[in-house]
């Protein structure tokens, strides 16, 4: 294929998305050819927005990368350069496209900085009602595209260079306009890189953007909605990253599908940010562990990510083995292999989806509890797990249910009462022995004082030192 025909099929890619079109210039910058409608008088925007000369200047500079062009309507252009050897061919101009929906507010505000005549601002309008709104990331792709499609060379983002227009006596609306395309772009690339290669410090990437916005920001409308709209691009660039670096598509598209019903239901911008944290981790955690696995381990990790996603419903090692297409004996036995634990063992630790220390508290998080209010429903419950799911025990460690109710004698024979219940003080766990009068008496569980705990016979024998009643 020649340059024309490698372009005629970019631009039939692109227009099955969006209705961008193609300028071709000398270089000079004299128009040659566009298949742009007349009607829409696209080639006359250019023109009135004058940034030729930023062109001409990036051509000057000896830079044959892509050059993004950021105008002051808020239009943004794609300018791609054809060579042979050491001299310029032509200039191929792809556009234009917003990257928000905020901006026809910021272009009717522009344009009422300008002396126009009614019939050119209708004209204007009219223009602009045709314009896409693309995010900006498939934009960078677009250009990266564009390059290829002219040169035959691929290349990557950071190659691309940006220029903004300004313009000397407009208003100053830096609050509805965003300058910062460069730096969403490069670390929106830099950060999905990492979540393809499964890279935990994606973190320190995303901390270097201030906004991975699809679009222009605004001081207007509900922050909240906003909020869930960026999140909702940021989820479907994190799905296909992760489907790049690995990961099942059906589970990126499902974990998709999940996240955004839980984006709907933020109610506060806070609920948002804790939920990226979330989802983040979540693909992280799955590419890095999808890339560490062998094929017959990815199987394995497949019925993982579907007890995660089912962890609500029926599970049974005789549906999952079904699944894979193994006898229940062979999947037990290569799931354990696997995750070096059992089925039930993982689904029930799955359940439990947290469970840390905090102030010498344990701190569960449980499954379908995602919020503190929903959490205070349930403040004074206990949580009970049946005797033969328990962990088991180190030597002369207890748990505490076995203790409540035990009889309490000194090393003298004489009965203090029983056992009403244990809290840890922060040094040692404090025993609260209650007699038959109600009297408390508490006792530290270090070893001077609690001497022998027999839970078969219902007894614990204590030596009281002095000071201790």
């Amino acid at each position: 294929m020649d340059i024309k025909e490698r372009l005629s099929f970019f631009q039939e890619m692109v227009q099955c998305e969006y209705p961008l079109h193609l300028w071709h210039y000398s270089p000079e910058f004299e128009l040659i050819e566009t298949d742009c409608p007349a009607e829409l008088m696209l080639p006359d925007i250019i023109s009135m927005l004058g940034f030729s000369s930023l062109v001409l200047a990036h051509i000057e500079s000896g830079n044959r990368m892509p050059l993004i062009l950021d105008t002051e309507f808020g239009l943004l252009w794609i300018a791609g350069f054809e060579y042979q050897g050491f001299a310029l061919q032509q200039i191929h101009i792809v556009g234009p496209a917003f990257t928000g929906s905020n901006s026809h507010l910021v272009l009717r505000k522009k344009l009422d900085s300008y002396q126009l005549t009614v019939k050119l601002r209708s004209k204007i309008v009219k223009q602009i009602e045709s314009v896409p709104i693309i995010p900006s990331s498939v934009l960078l792709s677009y250009a990266i595209m564009f390059h290829c499609a002219i040169t035959g060379e691929r290349i990557t983002a950071d190659l691309i260079s940006f220029t903004s227009h300004s313009t000397t006596g407009v208003p100053d609306d830096s609050p509805l306009l965003s300058g910062e395309h460069p730096g969403i772009w490069m670390a929106e690339q830099t950060f999905l890189s990492m979540i393809r290669e499964g890279n935990p410090e994606y973190k320190k990437a995303l901390a270097k953007s201030m906004t991975l916005s699809s679009g222009v920001k605004a001081e207007i409308g509900d922050s909240l909605r906003m909020s869930k709209n960026n999140l909702l691009v940021l989820l479907t660039l994190c799905s296909r990253a992760a489907i790049d670096g690995g990961l099942n598509p059906s589970i990126a598209y499902t974990l998709n599908d999940y996240y955004a019903g839980r984006i709907e239901e933020c109610k506060t911008t806070a609920d948002t940010t804790n939920l990226s944290r979330e989802f983040l981790d979540d693909y992280v955690h799955r590419v890095r562990a999808a890339k560490e696995t062998n094929a017959h381990s990815r199987q394995i990790q497949n019925i993982c990510d579907y007890i995660s996603l089912h962890i609500r419903e029926p599970l049974s090692i005789s549906l999952l083995s079904e699944r894979l297409g193994y006898t229940e004996y062979y999947f037990s036995h290569k799931f354990k292999e696997v995750t070096g634990e059992s089925v039930n063992a993982y689904i029930r630790r799955k359940k439990i989806e947290e469970a840390k220390l905090h102030k010498n508290q344990v701190l569960l998080k449980i499954k379908g509890i995602d919020d503190i209010n929903e959490a205070e429903k349930y403040r004074g419950c206990f949580i009970k797990i049946p005797r033969e799911k328990a962990k088991k025990l180190p030597k002369d460690t207890y748990f505490i249910a076995d203790l409540i109710g035990l009889q309490v004698y000194t090393d003298s024979g004489e009965l203090l009462g029983k056992v009403d219940d244990i809290y840890n003080s922060g040094s040692a766990d404090i025993y609260v022995v209650k007699d038959e009068l109600g009297k408390q008496i508490l006792l530290p569980g270090i070893k001077d004082v609690i001497k022998q705990i027999d839970v078969d016979n219902e007894k614990i024998i204590v030596h009281l030192i002095d000071g201790l009643i």
